[in-house]
């Protein structure tokens, strides 16, 4: 339901309530409290206690167990209080107060989105067929959920009194229609455009000459593109991050250690400069198949030194054996530690153990650093109450992208001269423009993770 309801926000105003969840109580239920008893004792109405706890539509109140409350403040009040308070509150990020200072009387941008929405081929009327569209089509649905993140840190802007004309353009995944979309006065007249978010459709989409001067956002996808003119790569590209894990392992690996490098054919590169770092590592190679011999392996680790194995692959089924039989070799007198340059979306398939590279201590760099939290985050509530499900990576993703570039714009068009401000940290993302010898900027930040037990830290490297 929530995909149709962002759906409709592409066409539509949104309408929001007159409500926001400013903060939340953990209510342990006792012995013959309902809903309603709950609901009249902290002055909510059931349905908000239902919104931030959707498993009580399906089942009864247990004694004992834990629900969350919602604490209720009008959008009125909240927004008049930030306000007052935006220039005393010291954690605000420097493009907040580097704004506020230069702000102008009228602050406005014209924002136009590009993206794969293929809305022509949805029957919009029918719910059943919106939702089971996508589930199977994961593009769709990342496209969707990044819209509603850009979405979210519109309406946040609005707190600092900047007006955005939103434009949405759906490219319906089509060359063909992207040109249609160049020509058009809207787009031509943004101040900034997000999208679109295929390598190959924003790479011609940014080559057309008379969009050359408007900024344009590419904010998804570590696939190398060309930073021409204009062209604002968001994400930090792939060599970076190896390059910066190269460091890392150069520095903190100690050459006595018995330190495995398996790496795939596609990673010869990568396995030369690791064994050129490390000339007395062990080299595996997958077998035909995408495996590791469990006895091979078994063979090569020991127990006299720490094991560091640094695993170089894209391929899902040699990344899951290697995790599992990892793990399966950790015991009281064998260390065993897990490292890659690059970390693909392979480690996120559910399949893969979060507690093995717990165990492993999985260490790597990445774009983003997910939210580790026991409640439920301002940034969260605000997200729940407006779109009624709790914000995922994408989302966060949008939200990160579009208000870091958004700032910028209005601090100063000429995006080259933003590059001076320092690192900008927002909910997952950070972000430090450099500019490119064809002349646009990527960022260049990054965060270097590592597992631990069924959480992620941060490496903070001096």
């Amino acid at each position: 339901m929530k995909k149709v309801f962002i759906l409709l926000l592409i066409t539509l105003h949104p309408i929001f309530p007159q409500n926001i969840v400013s903060d939340t109580i953990i209510h342990e239920v006792e012995r013959k409290e309902t809903l309603f008893s709950i609901s009249q004792k902290y002055k909510v109405n059931i349905n908000d206690i239902l919104e931030l706890n959707p498993k009580l539509r399906e089942s009864r109140l247990k004694r004992k167990s834990k629900i969350l409350i919602p604490v209720l403040e009008s959008i009125k009040e909240s927004i008049l209080v930030k306000k007052d308070s935006l220039i005393k509150d010291d954690n605000l990020s420097r493009l907040d107060s580097i704004f506020i200072k230069k702000r102008k009387k009228d602050s406005q941008l014209n924002l136009s989105v590009i993206l794969p929405f293929r809305s022509n081929t949805v029957n919009y009327d029918s719910i059943k067929e919106v939702e089971s569209l996508f589930e199977d089509r994961n593009l769709y649905t990342i496209t969707l959920d990044f819209y509603s993140g850009i979405l979210y840190a519109i309406e946040d802007l609005k707190e600092l009194n900047i007006s955005i004309n939103l434009n949405v353009f759906d490219t319906e995944n089509s060359l063909n229609k992207l040109n249609d979309i160049s020509s058009n006065d809207l787009v031509r007249n943004s101040d900034v455009i997000i999208g679109p978010l295929i390598p190959r459709n924003f790479e011609t989409f940014s080559n057309i000459e008379l969009l050359e001067s408007i900024p344009k956002v590419f904010p998804l996808s570590t696939i190398p593109i060309k930073i021409i003119k204009g062209v604002i790569q968001s994400v930090t590209p792939k060599k970076l991050l190896r390059n910066r894990m190269i460091n890392y392992l150069d520095e903190n690996l100690n050459r006595e250690d018995n330190i495995v490098i398996i790496a795939d054919s596609l990673n010869n590169e990568i396995d030369s400069k690791l064994s050129e770092i490390f000339p007395n590592s062990i080299k595996i190679k997958p077998e035909f198949e995408g495996y590791i011999l469990p006895e091979l392996l078994d063979s090569l680790l020991v127990d006299s030194l720490p094991n560091k194995v640094i695993v170089e692959s894209e391929i899902f089924t040699l990344i899951s054996s290697v995790v599992s039989q990892l793990n399966s070799q950790i015991t009281s007198e064998r260390d065993v530690k897990l490292y890659t340059t690059y970390r693909g979306n392979q480690y996120d398939d559910p399949s893969i153990n979060i507690k093995d590279l717990g165990n492993l201590a999985f260490t790597y760099t990445s774009i983003s650093k997910k939210m580790n939290n026991d409640s439920i985050t301002k940034f969260e509530n605000g997200y729940l109450n407006l779109f009624g499900s709790l914000p995922n990576k994408d989302v966060i993703r949008g939200y990160d992208v579009t208000k870091d570039i958004l700032l910028r714009v209005l601090i100063d068009k000429n995006l080259n001269r933003t590059t001076k401000y320092d690192e900008q940290s927002y909910i997952e993302s950070k972000f430090l423009y450099k500019k490119d010898t064809l002349g646009g900027l990527y960022n260049s930040s990054m965060f270097i993770l590592r597992h631990r037990e069924y959480d992620i830290e941060e490496i903070i490297v001096q």
